[in-house]
């Protein structure tokens, strides 16, 4: 007798925990940088505190560094088809498929980051609509510090740019190129480091803490913040996973999406101002960029961002239209 208790016992602790087994949901997540970058240790924040508030039931395992195989540009039909359930989205690299989504990376169209959260909100209602019919939406959003260039030597005008061997990440970055005599290369991350060593490059344009993860300081000697895009990173669901998710679910992880858009966009300005700190500690000039030269990339930036307007369409000119009366600038 006891022993058919002890049997029914076993039977009844399995089927419960076949059931939790069944309740727990995994998604994992694709990362575009090294897991010490302050968008990496967000996400994972952001996993732990869903982890935590959902009582394990839904468990996003993070992949950073790109280890899930998956490229920038690919990203947004990732996640539209499936193949990714979850994908940290940089807005100016999907540009391809939806060339509205890169308004938040045109060149030199704000000037702090109070500027780019505003063009940011005037563009989510547009972004969101323009995200559904790619089948997801997005939990939450970081940014980066604007983006500045990296170089061998001093750049102190637009004449200085001419010739460089630069690194991009973006069509902002080529179409910069083009405008300055720049011979521009959209690269990952992960090869721009050998391809300075084979002196297929001398130059590159990305933020302060990128620079940092690069270690910028072992074949390059300035820096030059000339603010060229704050670039938006979106967190992406894909909406078939997310609709599949028990309401109350669904409920916590967006209260938790909405506390970490928050402070990572508060996060960006002190992160900045530490990797500078960083670089000039490696030997690294920190230059700075003379009204002259500031008024020569403003005026390239207003003549790049009126040719983009008019291939992204109506919705994005009406975006910049509001943006440029609240902002009063152009």
């Amino acid at each position: 007798m006891k022993k058919m208790i002890l049997i029914l016992a076993c039977l009844i602790f399995a089927a419960g925990a076949a059931v939790d087994a069944a309740e727990t949901i995994k998604w994992d997540c694709h990362l575009n940088y090294p897991a010490g970058n302050f968008h990496s240790k967000g996400a994972q924040r952001f996993a732990d505190r869903v982890k935590e508030a959902t009582g394990g039931k839904l468990n996003i395992v993070l992949h950073p560094g790109a280890s899930l195989g998956f490229k920038g540009p690919e990203l947004l039909r990732a996640v539209a088809e499936g193949q990714l359930v979850i994908a940290e989205v940089p807005t100016g690299m999907v540009e391809g498929d939806a060339p509205i989504l890169a308004l938040t990376a045109q060149p030199f169209i704000s000037t702090n980051a109070f500027e780019q959260r505003l063009l940011y909100q005037l563009a989510k209602p547009t972004y969101a609509k323009v995200l559904k019919k790619f089948n997801q939406f997005t939990l939450y959003t970081s940014v980066w510090p604007f983006s500045g260039i990296y170089t061998q030597r001093p750049i102190k005008s637009v004449a200085n740019l001419k010739g460089l061997k630069m690194r991009v990440y973006d069509g902002t970055g080529l179409s910069f190129g083009k405008a300055t005599g720049i011979a521009a290369r959209k690269m990952p991350f992960s090869e721009v480091y050998p391809a300075m060593k084979a002196g297929l490059l001398d130059s590159m344009y990305t933020s302060s803490v990128s620079g940092v993860d690069a270690k910028a300081w072992e074949v390059l000697k300035y820096f030059t913040p000339i603010n060229i895009v704050g670039p938006v990173n979106m967190i992406n669901v894909n909406l078939d996973a997310w609709n599949k998710l028990p309401a109350d679910i669904r409920e916590k992880v967006l209260e938790i999406a909405e506390d970490m858009e928050n402070e990572m966009w508060e996060l960006a300005g002190d992160m900045d101002r530490k990797s500078r700190a960083i670089l000039k500690a490696h030997g690294m000039t920190v230059s700075t960029v003379s009204k002259a030269f500031r008024a020569e990339l403003s005026a390239i930036g207003e003549k790049l961002r009126a040719e983009w307007a008019k291939k992204a369409g109506q919705d994005a000119q009406k975006i910049l239209d509001e943006y440029y009366r609240i902002t009063g600038r152009k």
